[in-house]
């Protein structure tokens, strides 16, 4: 400010107001830890009372109900997960798939006995007799034998296809929506009602035969698709049973002109590290409880000709464990195949002689690399050479796939037959 004589004289004013320390004052007074713990402490003794006296009601309860359910339900599968598929029979008037003109009707078309065969001479070709079909076949002008007659199995359709649905006297329900192979009320099998026909007349005494069975499928989309478009009808499928779209895939498959095998998971060695999946043939179960889960795997399917292990080390090597689920299988008119894989597998020991069992020869892709997969090809042709017959088992790996397609091709130039594998048992 001014004073006289133009002098300025500054003066510094400081105001304090109580607004500056309304603003840093705490909205809530502070209380130090400890000043009030003995009413914390009763709160949370109260809390902890009505939980644990709750919390210990509940898990009585729940304890209950798991021992009553145990002690009163006898359910060898409790606890695994379940699936449903549905199962066509031929001749339902609502099953997709419907017989066409050329495609059997009849339930003794799709099972005939083979006529009586002529005795073999040396040096001359083996003609099957098969049984001849109906002149009234539209297929067969005149009543002439087609060029695919078949032997005791169902004849191709007219784009070589084969019957997808079941036959009606080939199977016994399992439960409310699915069914399983079972014998005729004559005999009839489903190995010769679903198998893959032979064309008669093509079958020289010599001539070294390949059965092949690509396994694993239904599970992977992809790889189950490049298997149906790159090999050849004459390959034996083998389907897991847990895939999803399993049904679809198996109707491809016939369409092609496939027979196929379920395999039945059973126990490995180092089970349950090693676990196949639910309803495992195990060694510790009863014949009741192993025989209900081979049926369910069979009830996957509508057409398989028999089934092959998958795994099954040490449920395999017990003979008193897996005599009654191999006869089972035969006595349904069903083929079963040793996958080879296991040394100590007796699946073939437990077998009658003229039981339709094998075991292959050899597993292609044990070590999935192409040169060891090109060793096992030729091995494969070696024994069907010194023993007339061999049998191959593959999975249905990407390069495995590309191999065996262009293997396959080259065959007949080796004069080498690839037959399916259920010809190896029935001829």
């Amino acid at each position: 400010m001014q004073v006289g004589n133009n002098r300025w004289v500054w003066v510094r004013v400081s105001m304090t107001t109580d607004v500056e320390g309304d603003l840093h004052t705490p909205l809530m007074p502070r209380v130090r830890f400890g000043e009030k713990w003995d009413v914390w402490r009763a709160k949370i003794g109260v809390a902890l009372h009505w939980f644990t006296r709750v919390g210990g009601a509940a898990l009585g309860l729940v304890v209950l109900l798991l021992a009553g359910w145990i002690f009163f339900i006898d359910d060898p599968l409790g606890g695994e997960p379940r699936t449903r598929s549905t199962v066509e029979i031929a001749g339902s008037p609502n099953a997709p798939g419907a017989p066409t003109p050329g495609q059997p009707s009849g339930a003794e078309d799709l099972a005939q006995p083979l006529p009586p065969q002529t005795e073999l001479v040396p040096g001359q070709p083996r003609v099957l007799r098969v049984p001849s079909p109906d002149p009234a076949d539209a297929n067969v002008p005149g009543g002439a034998v087609p060029d695919n007659a078949l032997a005791n199995g169902p004849r191709f359709d007219g784009r070589g296809g084969l019957p997808s649905v079941s036959n009606p006297i080939l199977v016994e329900r399992f439960d409310e929506s699915s069914f399983v192979p079972s014998l005729g009320s004559n005999g009839e099998r489903a190995l010769d009602a679903y198998a893959r026909p032979l064309e008669a007349g093509t079958i020289v005494p010599g001539q070294p035969r390949v059965a092949l069975i690509v396994g694993g499928l239904g599970l992977s989309q992809t790889s189950t698709q490049e298997v149906l478009n790159s090999l050849p009808g004459a390959v034996t499928l083998s389907f897991a049973p847990y895939g999803g779209s399993l049904t679809r895939w198996a109707s491809r498959a016939r369409q092609d002109g496939h027979e196929y095998l379920i395999e039945v998971p059973m126990e490995p060695f180092d089970y349950p590290n090693n676990d196949p999946g639910p309803h495992t043939l195990q060694v510790g179960l009863t014949e009741q409880a192993n025989l209900e889960r081979l049926h369910w795997a069979l009830s996957r399917l509508p057409t398989p000709v028999g089934f092959m292990n998958y795994m099954g080390g040490r449920f395999a090597s017990e003979e008193a464990e897996l005599g009654p689920i191999v006869a089972d299988a035969v006595g349904r008119g069903l083929m079963v195949v040793d996958d080879g894989r296991s040394a100590r597998s007796r699946i073939s020991n437990v077998a009658g002689a003229e039981a339709p069992v094998l075991r292959a020869d050899v597993v292609i892709d044990a070590r999935a690399d192409q040169q060891s997969i090109n060793n096992r090809l030729a091995q494969l042709e070696s024994i069907a050479r010194e023993s007339g017959s061999a049998v191959g088992v593959a999975t249905a790996l990407p390069l495995t796939i590309t191999s065996l397609e262009e293997w396959t091709a080259s065959l007949a130039a080796k004069g080498i037959a690839l037959v399916p594998v259920s010809s190896i048992v029935r001829f």
